[in-house]
Formats: structure tokens, C-alpha cells, sequence
């Protein structure tokens, strides 16, 4: 690095903390992490920034003009229904701010060394479509706005949610300068899409071959492509507690993947946007924890 970048910066709006009733995706936890980042003396001093609404001209370097007229809309059409959310104004502004979040998360990298955004991580949002929960996909929005503003600079993403990082992989599968390593749960949702590198997990995986997998993974990809940023969707879903996964990992062990991420990112010295993305555990305060404990890693020496 060129400077000495500060060691963790924070990205929250409450506006994110959509009502969508017994929805199985858990939308009150962005301030519910809030929450105990502002409850923990270590971190309660750390400045949070606020985003802005991500601008229409940002959400069309990936997505398509039909795409987002149904969205803005509130059309239920081809395009949107997949999402399995509702389509509300209030879910439109809370998904348009998420991505302003994510940007300002990558633009916040120039002063901190890792961007934590409490929001985010919609990962299978493709161009033309929603899907599993994601309208916007604000990762490969923040990438794409990243390359266009530093044209030769590489973009790593590190997917380490339960499910492939499909959307990402679609809109990245023919740029050379951004690579896709997903590590996921094999047979289970999304139909699987051809990413930089795929580890497809059997149900039952525990913490160490989880990590040894990890590790190996990382050092194969550090031999081949130098990042200049790292986007870490940091999913709480391969929690051996989830209700949607088969994944064995512990609280412990999900916090030693965090840790292999964050010193692999310190090697290479590339700064990372870390999303929380999933995590639907059936305990709900398990989500939480797992998330808050992610930030907590990030921010140790």
C-alpha cells in the first residue's frame, strides 16, 4: 500500500431493516449487528458511514433497462418474481440503498484497509433477473463502478456463503481482470453457474476440512491473480445450525474462516468490502452472533 490505511471502517443505514413479516430471510439482523457493534466498548468508537441511494446510471453497469423499469415499477413480471421476496417501495429503497452501501464500502477503501458493510451480499441477482432474495446485485454493481474507475486493477471475490455466488459468477465469467472463487454447498440452490474457481462441499463438511479446502484454494488462486480489492461475501449459512444448509461449521470454525480470509488479504496486501449476505440459522440470534463475530475479526490486530 502507498499509505497507511486505517484498520476497519463501518457501512449502515437503518433504512435496510425491511418488514417482510415471518419472511425466512431474517432482514432485521443489519440492526440487530448494529446494535452490538454499538454495545461493545472495542468497537463502539468506530465511525459508521451512511450511504446514499445508489444512482440509476451505477445499477445499469449490471443490470438491464427492462430489468429495472419492472423493478422500479413494483411489477411483478419474469424479471422480478423470482426474487420469492414482496415488491414494495419500501423493499425498492432499502435494495437501492444497499448497493449505495456497497459502493461507498469500495470507495471507503482508499482510507481503511477492510470495509465492513453491515447490508448487502445480494449475490444471485443476475442482469435480467432477480433470484433468491436479491433484486440488486451490489457486489458486481461496486465491482464493475471499481474497474471503470481503475482501469487495469484486479477484483478478487471470495464467496464463502452456503450457496454459489451465481450471480456474480454470470456477470464476471468473461472479465479477465475479476476473478470468482465460490465455495458452497453442492446440491442445493442455485443451479450452479461456471465461476473463476468452484469448491463444491458435501453435506457434513466440518471446520477443518472446510479449512484446509479454504486455505488450499487461496493459495492457488494468490499464484495465478494479484487483487487490487477483495469483495468477502462473508454468508452465517454454513453455520451447522442453519435451517436451509447441511454445512457442519461451528462458531468457532466460522470465525477461523474469517480469520484465513483476513490474513490471506493482508499477504497479498489488498484491501477487502466484507457482506454478510446469508444466514437463516434456527436460532435467529445465531445469525446475528456469527455476523457480529466477522466484524470483530476484521477489526483485530
Amino acid at each position: 500500500m502507498e499509505k497507511q490505511l486505517e484498520r476497519i471502517g463501518l457501512v449502515y443505514h437503518p433504512d435496510y431493516n425491511m418488514d417482510l413479516g415471518p419472511h425466512v430471510f431474517p432482514a432485521r439482523k443489519y440492526q440487530m449487528v448494529y446494535n452490538l457493534v454499538k454495545q461493545d466498548p472495542k468497537l463502539a468508537d468506530l465511525y459508521v458511514h451512511k450511504p446514499d441511494p445508489a444512482k440509476e446510471k451505477e445499477l445499469a453497469l449490471v443490470h438491464t433497462r427492462e430489468f429495472l423499469k419492472d423493478f422500479f415499477s413494483l411489477k411483478l413480471t419474469e424479471r422480478t418474481q423470482y426474487s420469492e421476496l414482496p415488491l414494495t417501495k419500501q423493499i425498492v429503497q432499502s435494495f437501492v440503498l444497499a448497493v449505495g452501501g456497497t459502493i461507498l464500502s469500495m470507495e471507503l477503501t482508499k482510507k481503511y484497509r477492510f470495509v465492513y458493510h453491515i447490508g448487502g451480499g445480494f449475490h444471485h441477482s443476475m442482469p435480467d433477473r432477480a433470484e433468491g432474495f436479491c433484486y440488486l446485485n451490489d457486489a458486481a454493481i461496486a465491482g464493475k463502478l471499481f474497474l471503470k474507475e481503475n482501469p487495469g486493477k484486479k477484483v478478487l471475490f471470495i464467496d464463502l456463503d452456503l450457496h454459489q455466488g451465481n450471480g456474480n459468477s454470470i456477470v464476471f465469467q468473461n472479465e479477465p481482470n475479476v476473478f470468482t472463487f465460490s465455495m458452497h454447498q453442492e446440491n442445493l440452490y442455485p443451479k450452479k453457474e461456471r465461476s473463476g474457481m468452484d469448491i463444491a462441499l458435501d453435506e457434513g463438511t466440518d471446520d477443518k476440512k472446510y479449512h484446509d479446502l479454504l486455505e488450499g484454494s487461496l493459495e492457488k488462486i494468490h499464484s495465478s491473480f494479484q487483487p487490487d480489492l477483495i469483495f468477502y461475501i462473508a454468508g452465517a449459512d454454513p453455520f451447522e445450525g442453519d435451517s436451509l444448509g447441511d454445512l457442519k461449521l461451528t462458531f468457532q470454525g466460522l470465525r477461523k474462516r474469517d480469520k484465513i480470509v483476513r490474513d490471506f488479504a493482508l499477504r497479498v496486501d489488498a484491501p477487502v468490502v466484507i457482506l454478510p449476505a446469508g444466514g437463516y440459522a434456527k436460532d435467529f440470534h445465531d445469525t446475528v452472533t456469527i455476523h457480529y463475530n466477522t466484524i470483530k475479526v476484521f477489526a483485530a490486530d
